[in-house]
């Protein structure tokens, strides 16, 4: 629900072309007129649902944003998960090296 408010309003604040409102400016112009402090959990998704049934091409363009900047979000959460996991795959080969050092020490040591 927030990305969608998120989304609306980027939508309504993004840059005009040769003086041209963006293909979503209705909708999110609509949802931001009409969105308040204090609206309900219900209310939100009935005050999108006008806004759409208003502005339906407005709100195609509103939810190809939405959709674009989620793949975005989506792609950058993979390739912060994937450097994640080679750190943390890097850290235990160098944890099980350090062990495996160790436990050789401890049996030349052992075996003078």
């Amino acid at each position: 629900m927030l990305s969608v408010l998120i989304a609306t309003t980027l939508a309504a604040s993004s840059p005009q072309v040769n003086g041209t409102a963006p293909a979503s400016a209705a909708y999110a112009d609509c949802v931001l007129a009409h969105l308040q402090p204090g609206l309900s959990d219900r209310a939100i998704p009935l005050l999108q649902q006008a806004c759409a049934s208003k502005h339906p091409e407005s709100y195609v363009a509103s939810a190809e944003l939405e959709r674009t900047y989620s793949a975005q979000r989506q792609a950058r959460f993979d390739a912060d998960r994937a450097a994640a996991e080679r750190a943390a795959n890097a850290a235990a080969s160098a944890a099980q090296a350090a062990a495996e050092r160790e436990a050789a020490r401890a049996q030349g040591a052992k075996a003078k």
